[in-house]
């Protein structure tokens, strides 16, 4: 029997997985299919997800949608509610969590107040649905101090102080509850990245692990970046990075102080990027400053209410852009991601040049 299924290159596997499974799509009864060059996956979905077909595409360019025969898991179950069992009651199972961020085989959960008792029946239960997985671990808190640490707990599997994770060509190293790092930002380095034009200079601000300026190097035509991070933890991890990706010439690690180097850097960027989690509105002066006086572009992100997404935003970028003596026109407003029901990640581009 034929199942439908998406054949991506392997190189975007990681991220489609996650699509699929936070679409619920993939068919976790089946196994993918490997070619014999072991270039490409195919990953069995439940149906052919022509609505959500033209999001995947922005993930993984060369994914097509494909008949295939495949081969059916022997056993396990098929979803990790199916795996947590009877372990939860079904008004229990209402808060469980819906998503997860994937680090390689390190998993990373959010579990709810009202899930409190149940978190190590949550992850041993992951564990069994998702093979790769070797780690699952839980955040305990938001982002902490200006090193926007990120805590964390083991809750089942192996401890691990290091996690390998695989992106549009490019491996990061991450010093686990240590650093702030998103795989879910991972469509919009792709994103910028396209929009770069060669031989431009990119100023990264709170460039933590370095996905940003790493992913840019590999995937445009950028001429150089400098890649500002104030986490000395995180500074250790973007070096090694820098080296893994062999991208020594192209990203220049600095551990620093965005407002603080700002006089240093002054005009010489023709762009930059500030994936800031929280806060990022008190910085947007100080970007400003990077860019070159003829003109660059800022992509600046914020968490808002999804009652009014950019208002917030585009007043903040009118008064510093005001401060700085600098015009502006926005190129570009989108949301990123949902983060709570009533609060989402956007982002907005724009251009300001000297007045």
């Amino acid at each position: 029997m034929l199942n439908s299924g998406i054949e991506i290159e392997k190189r975007s596997a990681e991220k489609v997985h996650r699509f699929l499974i936070s679409e619920k799509l993939l068919e976790f009864r089946l196994k993918a299919l490997h070619s014999a060059k072991g270039e490409k996956i195919i990953f069995p979905v439940k149906e052919t997800p022509r609505g959500k077909f033209a999001e995947l595409k922005k993930i993984a360019a060369s994914a097509k949608l494909v008949k295939k025969k495949f081969s059916a898991h022997e056993f396990g179950p098929e979803s990790w509610a199916e795996a947590v069992g009877r372990k939860l009651s079904a008004s229990e199972k209402k808060f469980m969590p819906s998503s997860f961020d994937s680090l390689g085989d390190v998993a990373i959960i959010e579990i709810p107040k009202e899930l409190k008792g149940k978190e190590k029946v949550l992850a041993e239960a992951l564990l069994r649905v998702h093979k790769s997985f070797e780690s699952v671990y839980m955040k305990t808190g938001a982002h902490e101090g200006v090193f926007r640490q990120e805590p964390v707990k083991l809750l089942a599997g192996k401890m691990k102080k290091f996690a390998t994770y695989k992106e549009h060509g490019c491996t990061f190293h991450i010093s686990i509850g240590k650093v702030f790092f998103s795989p879910r930002l991972s469509t919009e380095r792709k994103r910028i990245s396209a929009l770069i034009k060669p031989g431009e200079k990119v100023a990264a601000l709170f460039a933590g692990t370095g996905p940003f300026p790493i992913v840019f190097a590999k995937n445009s035509k950028m001429g150089e970046a400098v890649a500002i991070e104030l986490n000395p933890r995180a500074v250790q991890d973007m070096k090694e990075n820098i080296r893994l990706n062999r991208v020594e010439g192209k990203v220049e690690p600095i551990l620093g102080d965005v407002k603080k180097l700002a006089p240093k850097f002054s005009g010489k960027f023709d762009r930059a990027v500030m994936p800031l989690p929280k806060g990022g509105e008190t910085f947007l002066a100080d970007a400003l400053k990077y860019l070159k006086p003829e003109g660059g572009v800022v992509h600046f992100y914020q968490f808002v209410s999804t009652d009014s997404m950019f208002a917030e935003p585009l007043e903040q970028i009118e008064k510093a852009c005001k401060a700085q003596g600098k015009k502006f026109e926005v190129l570009e407003k989108r949301k990123v991601r949902s983060y709570a029901p009533d609060i989402v990640q956007v982002v907005v581009d724009f251009r300001a040049w000297d007045g």
